[in-house]
């Protein structure tokens, strides 16, 4: 699709050095967040949790990557997948629980049945349909530093490439750490100031924040990394007007890490807003000179 004029305006704004005047629908536009699922939300790979929540066999967590609601599985063999959370009967959430048990998924619509890998187990349509459609779609998924991410792409060459870390070095630590919590809170802005407001404020994040502290994954995940703790933060753009913002805490297994999660997602989203009301977060230079290589790329 061509870019939303809003969009294409940045480029020759950026190429004269001229004061970046945003459009209002660049926040606002049905058409400029369509545009952004396609060239930067759906891009590879997105860092989604954290392997210690599916140690053990036959269990599941539900995430989200990009606008899509994956069902991470460890199936009976300890194999890892991540499953698109679609049921194939009439485009129903198969699962809506955070976390539980993966020996059968159960679509609470009609009670279609799925096994851990995404096959179909009931109702059996095997002899009028072809086996092979009757499954839940798949996603490349992989884990890197004790990381789970997930490619919503589903682009072939995915499947063999390393998920990236833009910037920053994930700690030794983190393979053998552990996830304590993980909140989540619900902002009405559009998901770029709500990445703006993240960006400058890693005080809410972490103590004593430096640059060295901050590990970048993707467009819309980083992590606040310092000596047996750290912060995934995770931007999920739901609609042009509401960006939801997961922080999921993990420690060292050896750490004591009472991070008061609870408290804190209030606080961001009493900061969030009180901010947003006052005009306080903006989109800079910076940060269109961040977004336009990767939406003109596209």
């Amino acid at each position: 699709m061509d870019l939303p004029q809003s969009i294409a305006t940045i480029g020759g704004q950026l190429d004269r050095d001229e004061t970046i005047v945003a459009a209002p629908e660049l926040l606002s536009g049905a058409d400029v967040f369509a545009a952004e699922r396609q060239r930067l939300f759906l891009r590879p790979w997105v860092a989604v949790d954290h392997h210690s929540r599916l140690e053990a066999p036959g269990r599941y967590v539900r995430v989200e990557a990009a606008t899509r609601s994956i069902l991470l599985v460890r199936d009976g063999e300890g194999g890892l997948r991540a499953l698109r959370n679609v049921c194939i009967h009439a485009g129903y959430p198969v699962c809506e629980a955070e976390e539980g048990p993966a020996e059968r998924l159960i679509c609470p619509y009609h009670g279609w049945e799925f096994a851990a890998d995404g096959r179909l187990m009931e109702p059996d349509l095997s002899s009028r349909i072809d086996p092979a459609r009757l499954r839940l779609a798949s996603h490349p998924v992989a884990i890197r530093d004790g990381l789970i991410f997930v490619d919503p792409s589903n682009a072939p060459s995915a499947e063999t490439s390393d998920p990236p870390i833009t910037a920053g070095v994930v700690p030794s630590w983190l393979k053998n750490g552990k996830v304590t919590s993980r909140p989540r809170c619900s902002v009405d802005w559009n998901w770029k100031l709500a990445l703006q407001f993240i960006r400058s404020s890693p005080h809410l994040f972490c103590d004593d924040p430096d640059e060295d502290d901050v590990v970048v994954f993707g467009p819309l995940s980083m992590m606040f990394a310092q000596p047996g703790r750290a912060t995934l933060l995770r931007v999920i753009p739901k609609s042009a007007a509401r960006t939801d913002i997961q922080l999921i805490y993990m420690a060292a297994n050896d750490t004591s890490h009472n991070d008061g999660s609870d408290q804190l997602a209030n606080g961001l989203r009493k900061v969030a807003d009180a901010e947003a009301g006052a005009g306080l977060v903006a989109l800079d230079r910076s940060f269109f000179s961040w977004y336009w290589p990767l939406m003109s790329a596209g």
